[in-house]
């Protein structure tokens, strides 16, 4: 008897720990399967996107995606065996709500947390013996979901939780040895003479652009009235109107009509403002943030720009445009977002400015005559980036491309633009690329940017044509990444868990990011909107800020309005000449001489010219001469004194460590001298940015990027008249079959004066 009891209470121990471990051993492995399977479904759902996502981790989507699938299906067979309703109408629910998720990013949590918990939960009763009457092969089933549901998701968590590497003093260039880009020789692109330079400032340096100035500054705040959600809670506001939009966007859901009190036929114009203390009237700028949760403001976080930008005596702005923002919580019962919304913020910054223009008129008003509106810049990051160029579209048309019963009416013009990290073509003016003529035009891009990945805003750059006037430039900054040029984003780029999976600790600390922007907007806001044209050498040469900037490698293009364009490579198919003829090529031992878009990371619409060679000749026979590629001139065109400026990037890095880059110029007396390439600055070769943990590695790490070298034939000792001849030639060092490509673009002179 007693042994019988003691067996009976045995088995009802089993029992009731089996019963009582069942609920929080689910909802542990429901936190395991969560990530991975969420993780994968994100991935899934960002290629379909076009968000670009690796190889790799496309792998892992896979299969935790096909894990949540096929566990929702089985449970649906075994609902509709066993009669259980209440699972057969969560089949159906995630069934649905799947389907949703195609039409909208941010329901990818849905389905992932009802998969994981189907799964668990299938999982718990095969182990407790509660589904029994099973085939053997369902039960095998089942058990290869829970063991391999587990085992990937415990996986999946140690790669995420691995910190990476972590960026240290080793990886850094010593500040003086900022001219180098990568392993290349110092940039020597402009005369370092002072007096020709036309450099100021105490014993002719230039001044650090980073660092306050002389005027003091208030802060204002400016806001439409009757909005649901104040901007600024705790502050005074000035009254401001509201804007139609309603020619541009849609989707605006009920949710968001009774959150914020508004909808797209009035938005509102919201705005903190930097106003530098005295009589003015003063150049203003408007600061822009892009895309980002709409429940978190962004516009806060660019005060450090404007700060500076007030006391040096510009009027700074940072415009709220949250409520043009994605929010899973906003769009979630409609199942879509904003749609038009690109353009939309566009228009909302030249309504800004229209407000402005009329508070400049009002006698009774704070900014009464307070702004020099010959003077108007916009700085935007990320979506931001691209709409502050579209402003500067817009502000020069009469009608919205897209439907010209919108009329446009803008009585300025915009001098600047500014892009941190823009994005590339999310809106097209009546299907066509953007371009900007006669605007200054200034893009910054980290190289460890984990939103933006590939450097989209030098496809802008390409398009804006300074040829009458104006000065353009961009720059790529090594271990920068996309949030931290604003101070609310900060290291996260993406969206939750997916951060995880990124090298974050490769990246610069915010404020050597944020100093390396103060840097480069200041100096550029300086030269364009107070006339400091001493800064134009910093963008010819960045060594000049050496002392400014954070120990990274830069790489810099700039061309100005005194640059003559001889071929841009983007109007003709004919490789052998440019357009208007007068410039003549000649190629010969090259395996491939070409034009075609710069390859990228990402679609890029920038045509160069492309050089590639190897050790033989394409052929397997030995190459006894170096490739040679000459460009003839037209007999006037460049005269000894002047600059030949091109832009240039190597596809891989064995032109630094394999090749010998000569460069031979010919006069008209038939005198030629040869000097290195790298007495010019060299040709930078792509650095290799793992900004992703190894699972989640892209076979991509790094995209050419173009850099401005100034060949002065002055510096061709011993040439007279006119330049008939250039001529590279390319000698390889040692034995080496690797394949050398070299990107060409851009070929331009500055003539002597």
């Amino acid at each position: 008897m007693g042994d019988k009891r003691n067996k009976f209470s045995l088995k009802q121990l089993r029992e009731r720990i089996l019963t009582g471990i069942s609920p929080a051993l689910a909802w542990a492995m429901c936190v395991g399967l969560f990530i991975g399977i969420g993780f994968g479904l994100t991935s899934l759902i960002l290629i379909f996107y076009k968000a670009g996502v690796p190889v790799t981790l496309l792998a892992v989507s896979i299969i935790t995606t096909v894990v949540a699938v096929a566990s929702v299906i089985i449970a649906g067979i075994i609902a509709v065996i066993k009669r259980m309703r209440w699972q057969l109408i969560a089949v159906l629910c995630f069934v649905f709500i799947l389907l949703m998720t195609t039409m909208h990013l941010a329901l990818y949590i849905v389905p992932a947390l009802i998969g994981a918990m189907v799964a668990v939960y299938l999982a718990i009763m095969f182990a407790t013996g509660r589904i029994k009457g099973l085939r053997r092969p369902i039960k095998w089933l089942l058990a290869l979901i829970m063991t391999g549901g587990g085992v990937g998701a415990v996986a999946l968590l140690l790669v995420l939780i691995y910190p990476g590497p972590a960026l240290t003093a080793a990886d850094r260039p010593e500040q003086a040895q900022l001219a180098l880009p990568y392993t290349i020789a110092p940039i020597q692109n402009v005369d370092r003479d002072i007096k020709r330079s036309g450099l100021s400032g105490e014993d002719g340096i230039l001044e650090d652009p980073s660092q306050p100035g002389d005027y003091q500054y208030s802060v204002y705040y400016y806001a439409t009235p009757d909005q649901k959600i104040e901007p600024y809670p705790d502050q005074t506001t000035l009254a401001s109107v509201a804007v139609d939009s309603s020619f541009m966007l849609s989707g605006w859901s009920v949710i968001r009509r009774l959150q914020y009190g508004f909808t797209e036929d009035d938005l509102p114009l919201n705005g903190q403002v930097w106003m530098p203390e005295g009589d003015g009237p003063f150049p203003l700028t408007l600061i822009v943030h892009g895309n980002h949760e709409a429940t978190d403001r962004s516009d806060g976080g660019y005060a450090y720009l404007g700060e500076l930008l007030a006391s040096r005596g510009i009027i700074a702005v940072s415009v709220d445009e949250n409520f043009l923002n994605s929010s899973a919580f906003y769009d979630l019962i409609f199942f879509d977002g904003l749609s038009g919304e690109n353009d939309a913020r566009a228009l909302v910054l030249l309504e800004h400015l229209m407000q402005w223009y009329n508070w400049n008129k009002t006698t009774d008003h704070p900014f009464y005559q307070m702004v020099d509106f010959e003077n108007i810049a916009l700085i935007g990051h990320s979506r931001g980036g691209e709409a502050v160029a579209l402003a500067a579209v817009f502000a020069d048309l009469q009608h919205y491309p897209d439907n010209g019963r919108l009329a446009f009416d803008y009585p300025f013009e915009i001098k600047t633009v500014a892009a941190i990290a823009p994005v590339h073509r999310q809106y097209d003016p009546a299907g066509l690329e953007a371009s900007l003529t006669g605007v200054n035009y200034l893009v910054l891009h980290g190289e460890h940017d984990m939103d933006v990945t590939s450097f989209q805003g030098a496809n802008m750059y390409r398009r804006t044509d300074v040829s009458a006037q104006g000065v353009k430039a961009q720059v790529w900054i090594q271990y920068a990444n996309h949030g931290q040029f604003n101070s609310s984003w900060g290291a996260s780029d993406q969206i939750g868990l997916v951060n995880m999976g990124f090298n974050s600790r490769l990246m610069m600390p915010m404020e050597e990011q944020q100093q390396a922007a103060k840097v480069f907007i200041g100096a550029f806001m300086e030269m364009t909107l107070h006339d400091r044209e001493e800064y134009r050498t910093l963008f010819r040469d960045f060594t000049y800020g050496a002392d400014w900037l954070p120990a990274a490698h830069y790489v810099t293009d700039y061309a100005d309005g005194n640059h003559v364009m001889l071929d841009n490579f983007d109007d003709s198919f004919d490789i052998s000449r440019s357009v208007s003829g007068e410039t003549v090529y000649v190629a010969d031992g090259f395996s491939r001489w070409t034009m075609d878009y710069l390859p990228g990371k990402s679609d890029n619409s920038n045509r160069v010219l492309i050089l590639s060679w190897t050790g033989d000749d394409g052929q397997g026979d030995s190459v006894r001469r170096p490739p040679v590629f000459k460009t003839k001139f037209g007999p006037t065109t460049v005269a000894v004194g002047d600059t030949l400026y091109m832009s240039l990037c190597a596809g891989n890095d064995s032109i630094a460590s394999e090749v010998s880059f000569r460069v031979i110029l010919t006069d008209s007396s038939g005198r030629s001298v040869v000097r290195s390439i790298d007495d010019f600055g060299g040709v930078t070769v792509p650095l290799a940015a793992p900004i992703a943990k190894p699972l989640f590695a892209d076979s991509v790490t790094s995209e050419p990027v173009l850099q401005m070298v100034a060949i002065k034939t002055d510096r061709f000792e011993g040439l007279t008249g006119n330049i008939i001849t250039m001529e590279w030639i390319m000698d390889r060092n040692g034995e080496s079959s690797e394949t050398t490509t070299l990107y060409v673009d851009d070929l331009r002179i500055e003539q002597y004066q």
